[in-house]
């Protein structure tokens, strides 16, 4: 049984958006993100995000359906990034892949990364 799907991330020489160089940034960048979220038909809970700086950014966002987290470091121009969702009721793979794919194409375009898509 696929009981859901987990999308690891490691961004490598990330340009990030402009919207990572200011706390008054990463305040759209927020709502952006909770509107891609809703776009895809996922449920979010909460979210907690702390700016430590530009490009320095770390979140945690609670979905009914699991969770969305990253971590960027700005002097390394590095991110992590999780996302997982649970398939319990419906096969929710591409929406999770949809997120993944905006957040590293819109956020935090790297030059590289390193994928894992893992079947739980």
């Amino acid at each position: 049984m696929n009981t859901g799907i987990h999308l690891i991330g490691d961004l490598y020489d990330c340009a990030f958006s402009p919207l990572l160089a200011s706390e008054e940034g990463v305040e759209e960048l927020k709502k952006k993100i909770s509107d891609k979220i809703a776009e895809v038909d996922l449920k979010e809970l909460g979210n907690f995000y702390h700016y430590f700086g530009p490009n320095a950014l770390t979140a945690v966002i609670c979905l009914s359906e699991s969770h969305i987290s990253f971590h960027s470091w700005a002097d390394e121009k590095y991110t992590s990034l999780d996302v997982f969702v649970c398939n319990y009721e419906k096969d929710n793979s591409e929406k999770a892949r949809k997120i993944f794919n905006y957040l590293i194409e819109n956020v935090f375009c790297p030059s590289s990364s390193k994928k894992q898509e893992i079947e739980r």
